[in-house]
């Protein structure tokens, strides 16, 4: 049945969700006579969210002021944030499952204390502190842009000191020689790729043919930063024949994917990779683990004195100052130069 003009509408968010439907009500109109729109609330099915639409009809009220739990709010910046990137979704999703006992509390009367006394008590790494803090972040600003709190207190969250892990290290020297002398073998030419790119193994695996540029020397690929995610990853002279080795092997089985599987010839998938990396043959790659490849590349960068803000277009790093931090627009040519350099 369809609602009447003005009325509001009700409508079912993407995913799995707990309170999937999602109630929008008209609260004015622009000068073109185009409607303003706002949310009511989220719902667990269909029939609640027509029942408070109809409630609001019957009396509106001004939502502004209306308390929001946890929850609503997650889900109104959740449907507005994540429209077009499920993997930055994946990475709030999580943050946000671990705040589980604030979900049904008002929005306006979580505090710092609150948000502080989960991140102290989680026993995860400082990554996963970090991003209930990022969270937090974006849903006071998100809460803010409609007045319905006065600042960002998320600002005033401590993290603890990040402890660097030990559990990576780059190939040496002459490990990589030996990989170097090796390259008819299929992982070694995968662990000279993650060396010579800086690629997360994930992200490469994840890199389609499509989005992947011979004539040009680069590719598109990455993940789970805003700088990390799509962004152009220059090929070096060095790894350009295993890339197009790659290239023509997926083409020629019609897979989409530009890692394929030397035996089944399908996606090459995480497990299998590291399972085929840790019983190779080559010593000097059972010694390492496939991310350290990205910490080799890192590695090579600083030693050819490569600009931080170039180390950091490459391998998606946030920068740390407020001008690395602002995207630099570099030239593919100004990124493969320095890749080259490695």
């Amino acid at each position: 049945m369809k609602l009447p003009n003005g009325y509001g509408s009700v409508s079912k968010l993407s995913g799995k969700r707990r309170k999937p439907w999602i109630v929008k009500v008209t609260k004015g109109w622009t000068d073109d006579g185009k409607q303003i729109r706002m949310v009511l609330g989220t719902f667990k099915t269909k029939n609640e969210g027509l029942i408070a639409l109809a409630e609001y009809n019957k009396d509106p009220y001004d939502i502004i002021e209306r308390r929001y739990t946890l929850e609503e709010l997650y889900n109104m910046f959740a449907e507005k944030k994540f429209k077009d990137n499920k993997k930055i979704e994946s990475y709030y999703i999580a943050a946000y499952k671990r705040c589980s006992k604030l979900h049904k509390m008002q929005f306006k009367d979580i505090q710092t204390a609150h948000v502080q006394e989960i991140i102290d008590h989680l026993s995860l790494s400082y990554s996963s502190k970090k991003s209930i803090k990022n969270l937090f972040s974006l849903l006071y600003k998100y809460a803010m842009s409609f007045n319905l709190v006065d600042r960002n207190y998320a600002s005033f969250l401590k993290l603890p000191k990040e402890v660097r892990s030990n559990l990576h290290k780059p190939f040496t020297e002459k490990e990589l020689h030996i990989l170097w002398d090796n390259t008819e073998d299929y992982v070694a030419k995968i662990a000279l790729i993650l060396c010579y790119t800086g690629l997360r193994p994930s992200e490469l695996l994840d890199i389609k043919r499509d989005n992947v540029f011979l004539d040009k020397k680069y590719m598109i690929g990455g993940a789970k930063t805003v700088m990390g995610t799509n962004r152009r990853i220059p090929i070096a002279e060095k790894i350009y024949p295993f890339i197009k080795y790659f290239y023509n092997l997926s083409t020629e089985f019609n897979n989409p994917y530009l890692i394929i599987g030397n035996v089944r010839k399908k996606k090459l998938t995480y497990s299998t990779l590291a399972s085929k990396w840790h019983k190779s043959d080559i010593e000097a790659i059972r010694n390492h683990l496939p991310h350290d490849g990205r910490h080799t590349c890192n590695t090579l960068l600083d030693n050819a004195d490569v600009k931080e803000n170039i180390k950091n277009l490459i391998l998606g790093h946030v920068g740390k100052t407020i001008n690395e931090k602002v995207y630099t627009h570099k030239t593919i040519e100004q990124l493969k130069k320095a890749i080259d350099l490695i």
